[in-house]
């Protein structure tokens, strides 16, 4: 007998392999249109408050810093967003999503809207809805509580 099939999961190894499941599909819908999933978010954390640091970016979407600074280069070279100084820090740089990268952000929320469309097909609305305030809920007390 197989005994990692008789393990069963728990919720780290769920969320986990979940997680994993999701960005793919919806990496590859996003590929299709030459975006990348952390290109994605970045743009989508830029329109929503313009003007962002390094650091920001960094802390608010939980990525490594030069994965940050690698997604922000790829972004500007492709003149969906751009750099500025900090006007309260002159040897800070702010990044702001340029007007192609909003009209390109609003292309990428509607194939990532289809994905999660499709995965409310798959679970069921009120299902999905359920998941989404409890990974909403456990997101803010992580955030609430110093690991």
């Amino acid at each position: 007998m197989d005994t990692a099939a008789s393990v069963r999961p728990d919720l780290v190894e769920l969320l986990t392999a979940t997680s994993r499941r999701v960005s793919r599909s919806v990496a590859a819908a996003l590929a299709e249109d030459g975006g990348t999933l952390e290109g994605y978010r970045v743009l989508r954390f830029l329109t929503a408050a313009p003007g962002r640091t390094m650091g920001q970016l960094v802390s608010g979407l939980h990525l490594p810093g030069p994965t940050a600074t690698r997604v922000v280069d790829g972004l500007v070279d492709a003149a969906l967003a751009y750099r500025l100084p900090d006007h309260a820090d002159r040897r800070r740089v702010v990044v702001h999503p340029s007007a192609l990268g909003r009209t390109r952000l609003a292309r990428w929320e509607g194939l990532v809207a289809a994905q999660e469309a499709a995965l409310a097909r798959t679970l069921g609305q009120d299902r999905v809805g359920a998941l989404v305030q409890a990974l909403t809920e456990l997101d803010d007390e992580a955030g609430a509580t110093p690991c």
